[in-house]
C-alpha cells in the first residue's frame, strides 16, 4: 500500500484529504505543522507528501529541503 503524508496547519485541508485518499486504499498520515512533518518522515518514509508552505513552527521549504537531504 502507498503511504501518503499530508502536512497542512487547516484541520479542514487534512480531513477532507485524509478521507479522499483513505477512502482509494491509501495509507494515510497527518502532520499539523512542520516539526511533526520531519518527525513522521524519519519514521515513515512516505512515498508522496502533500506539503503546504506557511506553517508555523517549520515552514514547508525547511520540510522539502530535509526530505531532499534524505534522499542523497
Amino acid at each position: 500500500m502507498n503511504k501518503i503524508l499530508i502536512v497542512d496547519d487547516e484541520p479542514n485541508i487534512l480531513m477532507s484529504l485524509e478521507y479522499a485518499f483513505k477512502k482509494k486504499g491509501y495509507e494515510v498520515f497527518i502532520a499539523r505543522d512542520g516539526e511533526e512533518a520531519l518527525a513522521l518522515v524519519k519514521e515513515v518514509a512516505p512515498d508522496m507528501i502533500l506539503l503546504d508552505i506557511m506553517m508555523p513552527k517549520v515552514d514547508g521549504y525547511e520540510v522539502l529541503n530535509f526530505v531532499k537531504q534524505q534522499q542523497n
